[in-house]
């Protein structure tokens, strides 16, 4: 029980740090954009709508191409294991996600849509 308090208050702390930051770049008009590839991680954790699970918490690897300066190509994979009582073996699971995202409102809002797989192990 104890173990599950820190996991919350992990998960806690990991969205306040997510939320809190501020990045301020400065734009620049350039006519040719260098096309190439990003590598970024993030963590993701998560409370269930229905009783069969306590809560899940995982990580993310995403790589990503610029097509311009307002569209990509991504790719996405890592690991999130939701979590049960004690005496049942968790369930853990690896996405597999092909998208693309493009910013639709100068370049401070984009939307990103994903479409993959989830292959499922069990952990315990």
């Amino acid at each position: 029980m104890l173990f599950t308090k820190k996991i919350k208050l992990s998960i806690s702390i990991a969205i306040f740090l997510m939320f809190s930051s501020l990045t301020i770049a400065q734009e620049t008009k350039e006519k040719n954009y260098d096309k190439g590839f990003k590598f970024g991680f993030g963590i993701n954790g998560g409370l269930p709508t229905d009783n069969a699970y306590n809560f899940s918490l995982g990580a993310d690897a995403r790589l990503q191409y610029d097509l311009s300066q307002r569209t990509s190509l991504t790719l996405t994979t890592g690991f999130t294991n939701l979590f049960i009582d004690d005496n049942v073996k968790d369930l853990g699971f690896i996405p597999v996600k092909f998208g693309f995202k493009a910013f639709v409102w100068e370049n401070r809002f984009y939307v990103l849509g994903e479409v993959g797989a989830g292959f499922a192990v069990t952990n315990g």
